[in-house]
């Protein structure tokens, strides 16, 4: 693999869309690094070098602004936080992992049982990110959905933003089976092997489609997606 080190944002995504499908960025390293991670056999691109500040969290105008190179031990830490999303960073169970994981890694991976999203999608998250053409806000729904590969530089929050989200897995250290959030009237979730799903409606599991695999079997799941938010905590 190769390793780039770009100065500022704009390079960095600049030479994302250069590189395409052969580059990932690079922060705190937790899924590209491990063996058989998503950087094998791809370009890095390392921003953790750029010149903006991206891993500080701060309050303006009722909004928290969370840089995406926070580690998800930051995010648990901060009381600038909404504590439904910093409850989501715990699901973390590793501290050493935490210590490294980045809140902007978790999201961008996209991945099916990912920490976060759930809890950030509820909250209605907005990514402040940056792409070839410039500056550009987008609802992290949105963001989830696509395949963009524009670079997160913040994600931001309603400061006093309240919600729940649950976490259902077979040990605190495995893959989750389902993360469910819900804020306002925005229901989230995040199902192993099932596309990642939000609306407006409790009902919103019996639209999804489930599969079998390591978490748990597919009629587990349906039950779960189906009677969480009736259930609630």
């Amino acid at each position: 693999m190769t390793i780039h080190h770009p100065k500022t944002a704009l390079e960095a995504v600049t030479l994302r869309k250069k590189l395409a499908d052969t580059a990932v960025y690079l922060s705190g390293g937790t899924d590209d690094l491990r063996l058989g991670g998503s950087a094998e056999g791809k370009e890095l691109i390392d921003i953790n070098g750029l010149d903006e500040k991206f891993d500080t969290i701060t309050v303006r105008e009722g909004k928290v602004w969370i840089g995406a190179r926070c580690t998800l031990q930051q995010i648990v830490k901060s009381e600038l936080i909404p504590a439904f999303i910093r409850e989501s960073a715990a699901f973390c169970a590793s501290f050493a992992r935490r210590n490294s994981a980045t809140i902007g890694g978790n999201v961008a991976l996209r991945r099916s049982d990912s920490y976060m999203a759930a809890a950030l999608t509820a909250a209605e998250a907005v990514l402040d990110t940056i792409t070839p053409h410039g500056e550009e806000e987008k609802a992290i729904g949105e963001y989830l959905k696509s395949d963009c590969k524009c670079l997160i530089r913040y994600i931001v929050v309603d400061q006093s933003r309240t919600g729940f989200v649950k976490r259902f897995g077979n040990t605190s250290s495995s893959h989750a089976a389902l993360i469910a959030a819900h804020s306002g009237n925005v229901y989230a979730l995040s199902v192993s092997g099932s596309v990642f799903a939000y609306g407006s409606s409790p009902e919103l599991g019996k639209s999804m489609t489930f599969a079998d695999d390591i978490t748990g079997s597919a009629a587990y799941k349906k039950y779960l997606a189906e009677t969480v938010f009736t259930l609630g905590r």
